[in-house]
């Protein structure tokens, strides 16, 4: 089941169902995404940052993962009144709006189970792979952030060459807050990765080397797909 769905085969399963339902709409770059406990969003094109905030008290919030093509955002709602964690477009993006009580009617029916699989299993990759920083030396923390990246926006890396890179919004600040890295670790840390190669500066994004990296950090990639 790992291929059950690509993300446009899934929106065209929706509209098979409730031809309706599905509304795309255009987001500029930097705006926050209220939770209006009515609509969910499947990310067309373009990337949304997640945060989620530091403790109960605090109203600062620390950078989780990020959101592109295929993911669901403000999906929690359709449960439960969840508002731990908020979204804002990082560059221009285009997403598909569903109503939650579509969405709801829509997995109601046990043979549309499959859209939920889809659903949560996108959901968990970006758990589990957070999970992974927290299990890396200090050393390798910055590495598995940027294949945890790469990996979050191009799901199948065997489709890409040698060099893959990331958009522009993937700024070093950005990464450094998602790899919950201190300043002075980070840029040392990045540093380093610029020495060895893994990563390479161009007009278009920053570079990542995925072969070089497989090579000199092998516990970073997966052997299994998830």
């Amino acid at each position: 089941m790992d291929n059950l769905f690509t993300p446009d085969e899934f929106i065209n399963a929706i509209r098979d169902t409730l031809p309706n339902a599905i509304n795309e709409k255009k987001l500029p770059a930097n705006m926050e995404i209220p939770f209006n406990h009515a609509t969910s969003y499947i990310i067309k094109s373009g990337t949304i940052a997640g945060y989620i905030s530091r403790d109960i008290e605090s109203k600062s919030s620390q950078l989780y993962s990020f959101f592109s093509k295929g993911d669901f955002i403000l999906f929690g709602q359709v449960f439960d009144d969840f508002s731990g964690m908020t979204f804002e477009t990082l560059a221009p993006t285009s997403v598909y709006s569903i109503k939650q009580k579509d969405l709801q009617y829509l997995l109601h029916f046990p043979e549309n189970s499959p859209f939920l699989y889809y659903i949560m299993k996108r959901f968990g990759v970006h758990y589990y792979l957070k999970s992974h920083l927290s299990m890396r030396v200090k050393e390798n923390v910055l590495i598995q952030a940027i294949f945890n990246i790469c990996f979050l926006r191009h799901p199948d890396l065997k489709e890409f060459d040698r060099l893959l890179t990331l958009p522009k919004e993937y700024t070093a600040s950005r990464i450094k807050e998602y790899s919950t890295l201190s300043q002075a670790g980070f840029y040392k840390h990045l540093k380093h990765a610029y020495e060895q190669k893994l990563l390479l500066k161009s007009e278009v994004g920053l570079q990542v080397d995925l072969e070089r990296m497989e090579e000199l950090y092998p516990s970073t990639i997966p052997k299994k797909a998830f």
